[in-house]
Order: structure tokens, then C-alpha cells, then sequence
């Protein structure tokens, strides 16, 4: 279902309701980790612009973020995108709290710092990749097993 720009902009402000905090998808339970693995720490990401697959760009209000903490990640970001298989909850896939898997972090050519890691919920396996800009903007790029692909762009906190 492809949605035009009017259209997502209302159900990006739709979906703040629906991914309120302490809202964290059921099942969502800690994944084994192993020791060797480095642990991200403590940032956040505040969203402002989703980025979809086709290019399009929908503006999002300051509702939504992206967190880690310590070795977990709290996601509350809108998903506009196609799904390759049925959704299991009520609200946006990418709503909710779950232990990171393969954190990797290092430099970019740009100078940039990047990190990559995997978080597993009942809905789906997501790897992200953040980019972290020394004047304090980041992207954040999502691929889902069973979904399109999004980004978003915002600011660290």
C-alpha cells in the first residue's frame, strides 16, 4: 500500500498515540548476548524526518526517538512501508523495547561515528545503522527481515 505525503504525515501523527511510552511490544523478551560483545550505552535520538524506501520524505513530530540503553534499545518510530507478512500487534512494528544483538561500532570515512546492531521482537528482526555527526545530527537506517527498509533523520540528545 503506497501512502502519498498528506496521507502519512496524518498517520505519522496518528501513530504518536499509538507508540506512546511504556507501550513495548509483548514477547519482546532478552535475547542471549554474549560476553564478548560490547555493550552501545546511553543514547538518544530524537527523529524528526522519516525517510521511506521510494524516497519519499515524511516530516514526523518531536514524539519519536530512538534509544539505547546500555545493552537494550527503545525504539518508538512510525514505520511507512510495505510488510512481506501479517502484523501481529495494533500498532507501528518498530514500537518497542529489546535486548541488542551484534553491536558493532566504529569511524566512517567522513569522520562520522557508526553503529550497527540487531534487536529482535515478536514482529520481526530489525538491523539498524546509525550515523553520528559531530555537529549533532544522525541518521538512523532500519532493515526489516519482513519489511521495506526505512530511515530517519534527527538530532542526539
Amino acid at each position: 500500500m503506497t501512502l502519498g505525503m498528506a496521507a502519512a504525515a496524518a498517520l505519522g501523527a496518528a501513530l504518536t498515540t499509538a507508540c506512546a511510552p511504556g507501550r513495548d511490544a509483548a514477547g519482546a523478551g532478552p535475547t542471549a548476548q554474549t560476553e564478548a560483545q560490547a555493550a552501545p550505552g546511553n543514547l538518544r535520538i530524537a527523529v524528526g524526518l522519516a525517510v521511506t524506501r521510494r524516497g519519499d520524505t515524511v516530516p514526523l513530530s518531536a514524539d519519536f526517538s530512538l534509544e539505547l540503553r546500555g545493552d537494550s534499545v527503545v525504539a518508538r518510530l512510525p514505520y511507512f512501508g510495505r510488510a512481506y507478512a501479517a502484523t501481529l500487534g495494533d500498532g507501528s512494528p518498530l514500537c518497542f523495547a529489546a535486548r541488542v544483538a551484534g553491536f558493532a561500532s566504529g569511524r566512517a570515512a567522513d569522520g562520522s561515528t557508526e553503529m550497527e546492531f540487531e534487536a529482535r521482537t515478536r514482529e520481526d528482526l530489525f538491523r539498524f545503522r546509525l550515523r553520528l555527526y559531530a555537529d549533532g545530527r544522525a541518521t538512523v537506517d532500519v532493515f526489516p527481515q519482513r519489511r521495506d527498509r526505512i530511515g530517519f533523520e534527527g538530532e542526539v540528545e
